[in-house]
């Protein structure tokens, strides 16, 4: 081999040797040595981060990435349990899953500019190694203005029933921002905001959270204050008030018999559908519920029960009405019309 050969070959191995150093893997960064290195490098207050392994760089990063998504959904969804035992315990309560919460987060991710340290590594024993961050300064400047907006609907919701001066509507306007402050996207944002910066949310958000924090008082107080007067020309055996008068009361609002002292009255008329034919009395009945107060008509509420039937009228007609008022135990709810 000639001179120029050699020096051919001898560079070429220099570089493959260079290139071998090039795309090896770094050795062990310092917050691999533990997890207090870990909290170290990656404080706390300032981000929030999770490791991750896989076979390549790209899956470690993946894995790092979608450790914070579980670590946020769990996180979520836990501080969300603890309020629906506290409303099941007054009485209320709207189930939020665990998948609806890590949806949620796996959404709201795609905004706070998930990093990754440029100091992953490969361990002969776990594979590539690697840390997913998300800055929390950074992601309340991307996600504070969102919930900002929720708040601020929320806030507006309770003003107007504080300023509301027609006792029944008041009562409605506080189950609105109750059912407002219920809501999957509320509930999963407050939580999802105290875990991002919980310093931030309890500066911003203080008097959103007093207002949060009154409103089971509110509601249990609005509604006790505003009796209804059930007018029912049209009943059977006193089935339809008695369903009425047991979601009422369910609902925070007692039943009077006096008119002329009650908040709102709550008028039903029935269409029984009766038909008689060579088989049977058959009804097909269905009613329309309307509550009013001085405010006007603030609420209505329609059920049907389908074909009842029977030999002898009676039963018929007992069948039709308990199917009714079945249809008033399981659906009858407050919303207001406005």
């Amino acid at each position: 081999m000639n001179a120029f050969l050699k020096l051919c070959a001898l560079a070429f191995a220099a570089a493959l040797t260079l290139a071998s150093c090039a795309s090896a893997p770094s050795g062990p960064p310092p917050w691999a040595a533990s997890p207090a290195a870990m909290r170290e490098a990656f404080p706390g207050g300032e981000f929030i981060a999770q490791q991750g392994r896989g076979a390549t760089r790209a899956a470690a990063e993946a894995d790092a990435t979608a450790a914070i998504a579980r670590f946020l959904g769990s996180e979520v969804f836990s501080r969300v349990a603890v309020l629906e035992q506290y409303w099941a315990e007054n009485g209320e309560s709207r189930a939020i899953t665990e998948i609806e919460s890590e949806i949620f987060v796996q959404a709201q991710m795609q905004l706070f500019g998930v990093r990754h340290a440029q100091d992953a590594h490969f361990d002969r024993g776990q594979g590539w190694v690697a840390v997913a961050y998300i800055n929390r300064a950074e992601a309340w400047q991307v996600y504070g203005p969102g919930f900002r907006l929720q708040a601020e609907a929320f806030a507006r919701l309770f003003d107007a029933a504080e300023n509301e001066s027609d006792p029944f509507r008041r009562a409605l306007r506080f189950i609105a921002a109750q059912d407002y402050a219920r809501s999957p996207d509320f509930q999963n944002a407050e939580s999802l905001g105290q875990l991002i910066h919980p310093a931030r949310m309890d500066a911003e958000f203080a008097g959103v959270r007093s207002m949060l924090a009154s409103l089971p008082q509110r509601v249990g107080d609005s509604a006790g204050s505003a009796a209804v007067f059930l007018d029912i020309p049209e009943d059977f055996e006193s089935r339809l008030r008695g369903a009425f008068s047991q979601r009422l009361a369910a609902l925070g609002f007692s039943v009077t018999d006096d008119r002329a002292a009650a908040a709102a009255v709550c008028s039903v008329t029935v269409d029984e559908g009766r038909q008689v034919r060579d088989l049977g009395v058959f009804y097909f009945p269905r009613l329309q519920a309307v509550i009013t107060s001085p405010a006007g008509a603030l609420h209505t509420f329609t059920a049907e029960a389908g074909q009842q039937a029977a030999v002898t009228p009676d039963v018929a007609r007992r069948r039709a009405y308990q199917a009714l008022a079945d249809r008033v135990l399981s659906d009858f709810s407050l919303e207001a019309n406005f």
